[in-house]
């Protein structure tokens, strides 16, 4: 049997050394002490935050109804998926058990 050269690895590939994993989480988390560490912090007028909460609840109750929506439609199609499945399976056995009791009659009649 033939090796196809186009299936092999080039030797770039081969002398690379492994990749090194490091977690991410570390790294963000002293990116954001370093950003906290580098801003004065700010006081925002009560006006503005009085807004931004309205707007934030607002939202919150839009993706609620979303997500509920989304789950509703899910669910529609899980179990229409399942009775699309239990309906053929029926029919399946249906169709084996009708063989099943020809060949039983077939067999007593000879």
């Amino acid at each position: 049997m033939a090796i196809n050269p186009m299936n092999k690895l080039s030797d770039k590939h081969h002398n690379r050394p492994p990749k090194q994993v490091r977690p991410l989480f570390p790294d963000l988390l002293a990116t954001s002490h370093a950003i906290k560490r580098a801003l004065s912090p700010v006081n925002a007028r009560p006006s503005f935050v009085t807004k931004l909460r309205e707007e934030l609840n607002s939202n919150v109750e839009a993706t609620r109804y979303a997500f509920i929506q989304k789950q509703r439609q899910r669910d529609k199609i899980r179990w229409t998926a399942l009775g699309a499945g239990i309906a053929v399976y029926s029919v399946g056995i249906t169709v084996v058990i009708i063989r099943i009791v020809r060949w039983w009659i077939d067999r007593i009649r000879k």
